[in-house]
């Protein structure tokens, strides 16, 4: 009876870890936004005492602090919609689509997202867990989703951002793949690739299942036809928003001179520009070589702390890697170096273009991390130093100091 309420209370697990911080999160944000507002919403109603208009203070409170950044396109985009040209279609259309019943419904704008991702970022837990139970024993999976949760920049995932959607789309295509489930996991893919770019990426985990599938021979791999029929859905969701953009909204055409215009047309989307006019994809090696030669020439704080968290990851990657299946090997690495290729272009500022967000979507390292840190002091020492550093990066954030 006793192991039957120890593991009901180890599943339960992801639940308390995502009521923790929605707790501390919002806490946190509430303080800092009190000692320095930064939205005019902000400046113009202080926290006490309550403003005569109660449900405008409910806002200035628990929404105003998280509007920052990209969360502002978000909240443009679900009332006003796409608008060809004016940068909004370089944000793919799934996060807002789900926050438009409860917009429709009467319900707060910012609110209508906050609940979209709390609820995803609710399901990425749970389906985490899953994802690492399936290697690991209950405590290890339970250390995974807390070194998840930990890492400096994941208080996104509480945020107005597509990061938990995204992110419990990627843990579903993947517990999906490992479980041969190619419907569901080809849905995943499918829905990941209309929420992020980086979704395509998921092809290559089903590829290497496919292989392994096929036994590893050549004569083989023409017997996994409901495989190869899932990795369809890897491009998918990049193909249908890029004909709505250029087929409804009349948004450019596709650019085929050279990859760097077609990925700019096809893959992201010249409306990235207006928000970014310089921005580039790069080698990695020379987004990084650029990136900490323009950090430490302008001292810029920006700079040295995405080449930081960086590189943060990358240690954690190195230590992950031996407990990683090649599926994820694969897929965690495509992640990291697209994310290590993308520039600003820009050498009056920062190089890395929200470098240390994007190294999130390589989820399966922090199972492979759970595994590597064996001893009860090493896993303490992990979660202990990041989580000074997440509650100072939630800082830099809420005061507009630092673009996640």
């Amino acid at each position: 009876m006793k192991s039957g309420i120890q593991g009901k209370s180890k599943n339960l697990s992801p639940i308390y870890i995502w009521l923790f911080w929605q707790v501390v999160y919002m806490g946190l944000a509430i303080l800092y936004s009190f000692f320095f507002p930064s939205a005019a919403l902000e400046k113009q109603i202080p926290i006490w005492p309550p403003a005569q208009n109660f449900g405008l203070w409910l806002n200035r409170i628990f929404l105003s602090p998280f509007l920052r950044w990209d969360a502002v396109w978000y909240v443009q985009i679900l009332t006003k919609g796409y608008i060809a040209g004016d940068g909004s279609t370089a944000f793919h259309p799934l996060y807002v689509l789900l926050g438009k019943p409860l917009y429709l419904l009467g319900i707060n704008p910012e609110l209508s997202l906050l609940i979209v991702s709390s609820l995803a970022c609710l399901g990425l837990f749970l389906v985490f867990y899953k994802l690492a139970s399936l290697d690991l024993q209950p405590e290890k999976s339970w250390t995974a989703v807390l070194l998840l949760s930990v890492f400096p920049t994941a208080f996104i995932i509480f945020a107005p951002y597509t990061e938990s959607l995204f992110l419990f789309l990627v843990a579903s295509a993947l517990y999906f793949l490992r479980k041969r489930n190619w419907l569901l996991a080809s849905l995943a893919t499918f829905l990941a690739g209309l929420t992020r770019q980086q979704g395509v990426f998921l092809v290559f985990p089903m590829l290497w299942y496919i292989w392994e599938d096929s036994g590893k021979s050549l004569t083989g791999l023409t017997k996994i036809w409901r495989g190869w029929l899932a990795t369809l859905s890897a491009p998918l969701g990049l193909i249908v928003w890029a004909i709505y953009r250029i087929g409804f909204l009349h948004e450019g055409t596709l650019d085929t001179k050279d990859w760097q215009g077609f990925i700019y047309s096809a893959l992201i989307s010249p409306s990235a520009k207006k928000t970014i006019p310089d921005q580039v994809v790069l080698w990695p090696w020379t987004a990084f070589i650029d990136s900490v030669n323009n950090a430490f020439r302008l001292m810029q704080a920006q700079g040295l702390i995405n080449i930081f968290i960086g590189l943060v990851f990358v240690i954690l990657f190195v230590l992950a890697w031996k407990y990683l299946s090649a599926a994820d090997r694969f897929y965690c690495t495509a992640i990291m170096l697209i994310s290590f290729s993308m520039s600003t272009g820009s050498f009056d500022t920062y190089i890395y273009l929200s470098l240390p967000r994007h190294l999130l979507e390589a989820l399966p390292v922090f199972i492979g991390l759970s595994l590597a840190l064996k001893k009860p002091w090493q896993r303490i020492l992990v979660i202990g130093l990041q989580i000074p550093l997440q509650v100072f990066m939630l800082y830099l954030y809420v005061i507009h100091a630092w673009i996640p």
